[in-house]
């Protein structure tokens, strides 16, 4: 499918009449079934893809192993007059993570040790899962994206250069969710009335995670204070 990505079992019915469309099922691991649709837009070729299992699909291609479960949809728009490129939409429903390193820094940073317990445990259930990126050839370009849940909520955006495998990512987490959640009125998904700063940067390998405390005191409304402005599809990642 891609560089490091691989399909197996695949097996579809295509036409070519009217722009090259059909669907298709494979398996994008061991239990990792998936079913797709591919219909022409734009010049190019849509696709949406649909899984029972987040997780197993995550794992199978390699892409990320702390993720449990979850009803995946994802689909890829191709971006006019620029080959290679698609604006891209990800929704996860009844989600968990668990073991996670990144996560399990910021928690720790911030002292959040209920958390961090449940992360190493039966690991952190998300209700919701969304992004709105575009996928280019030499990056993903995070322009926002949330995960929320009873215990916390995450807002993420940012750039991921593929190549060097280098992350330049921001966000906040916001812990009791379903409390602190009212303050999600006023600022973006994810995010609550009280919530921490914080970037991820460096190598996907040993990413650099830093939060900034004096953001707690900052109202959801106010918090872009602290942050940069979101994410540029045009700008390539520095």
């Amino acid at each position: 499918m891609t560089e490091g990505i691989t399909l197996s079992e695949f097996a579809g019915r295509f036409t070519s009449q009217g722009g090259f469309r059909g669907e298709f099922n494979a398996m994008a691991g061991p239990k990792a079934p998936i079913a797709g649709q591919i219909a022409p837009r734009d010049g190019g070729s849509a696709v949406l893809i649909t899984a029972p299992n987040a997780g197993t699909v995550l794992a199978g291609t390699g892409l990320l192993k702390t993720v449990k479960g979850g009803a995946m949809s994802l689909s890829l728009m191709p971006v006019p007059g620029a080959t290679g490129t698609y604006d891209g939409k990800l929704d996860i429903r009844e989600v968990r993570l668990q073991n996670a390193p990144v996560i399990g820094s910021l928690l720790d940073a911030i002292s959040i040790v209920g958390l961090l317990d449940q992360l190493n445990g039966v690991g952190i259930y998300f209700s919701n899962v969304d992004a709105d990126f575009r996928l280019t050839p030499q990056q993903l370009v995070l322009r926002s994206s949330s995960a929320v849940g009873p215990s916390m909520g995450i807002s993420l955006d940012g750039y991921f250069n593929l190549a060097s495998q280098v992350l330049d990512m921001q966000g906040v987490v916001s812990p009791i969710y379903i409390l602190n959640g009212i303050g999600s009125l006023f600022s973006r998904r994810g995010e609550g009335l009280i919530g921490f700063n914080f970037t991820v940067e460096g190598q996907t390998s040993a990413p650099r995670v830093a939060v900034n405390p004096l953001s707690v005191f900052t109202p959801g409304m106010f918090r872009d204070i602290f942050r940069r402005a979101p994410p540029d599809p045009g700008q390539p990642s520095q």
